[in-house]
């Protein structure tokens, strides 16, 4: 395998060296490596590590709530914690997918899947982040996100797209935030709940335009293989 250098990026895509404090809005420390990075949100301490085989069940009743109740997700049948477990499986054969783990409770996850199936898209990827629904404004999703965005440079992935049922303020809030830009709208995309929904999408750069190496293989958290 070839080596990779790290591109010339602006002051939002640069990869964040550890240990690291940022402010976004709450003070959050990052210790160790990947597989166990710990960051301190908002006075408690919450660990952002890799997704582990043993968190299904905890992501999928997670999820469920954004299928039932919400438009945030257009799905409109939650998947049971067996099909998430393939869905799970499935991505972090390619794609880096953390969680945040409150003293052993996941309350939070965020990943990246393919952007598109053809071949020439494998260097965009599609990314998203869900939180339990009492677990707002802590400053956890920007922690997931922070770990994520770093980790998919590293990888030599170049452009993230974020898709945003409209409206959605504070989805919109956390990805400017980390320097996505809108880019389009499918109007009246999707139907659920008795009405039509706008699908607003943003991308944010990973890199630079020189021609890729291939995509590295993210680690594997525990329980995978």
């Amino acid at each position: 395998m070839s080596s990779r250098t790290t591109p010339n990026l602006g002051p939002r895509d640069r990869v964040f060296p550890a240990p690291v404090r940022i402010r976004a809005p709450m003070e959050i420390r990052r210790f160790g490596g990947a597989e166990n990075e710990i960051r301190e949100v908002g006075g408690a301490d919450i660990e952002i590590r890799r997704v582990r085989r043993s968190d299904v069940a905890a992501i999928a009743e997670i999820y469920a709530y954004y299928v039932r109740e919400t438009v945030i997700s257009l799905e409109e049948v939650p998947p049971s914690a067996t099909d998430m477990e393939a869905r799970i499986a499935a991505i972090v054969a390619r794609f880096p997918w953390y969680v945040a783990d409150d003293d052993g409770t996941v309350v939070g996850y965020a990943y990246a899947g393919p952007h598109k199936e053809r071949a020439a898209y494998r260097w965009a990827v599609d990314v998203t982040v869900y939180l339990a629904p009492d677990m707002h404004q802590r400053g956890i999703g920007r922690a997931l996100y922070t770990a994520l965005f770093p980790e998919l440079q590293r990888m030599g992935f170049r452009r993230a797209v974020a898709g945003i049922t409209l409206p959605n303020e504070k989805s919109v809030g956390i990805h400017e935030a980390f320097g996505f830009t809108p880019i389009g709208v499918y109007h009246h995309a999707g139907y659920k709940c008795g009405r039509w929904y706008d699908v607003g999408y943003w991308q944010r750069s990973l890199g630079d335009d020189s021609p890729p190496e291939e995509p590295l293989r993210p680690e594997l958290g525990e329980g995978w293989s």
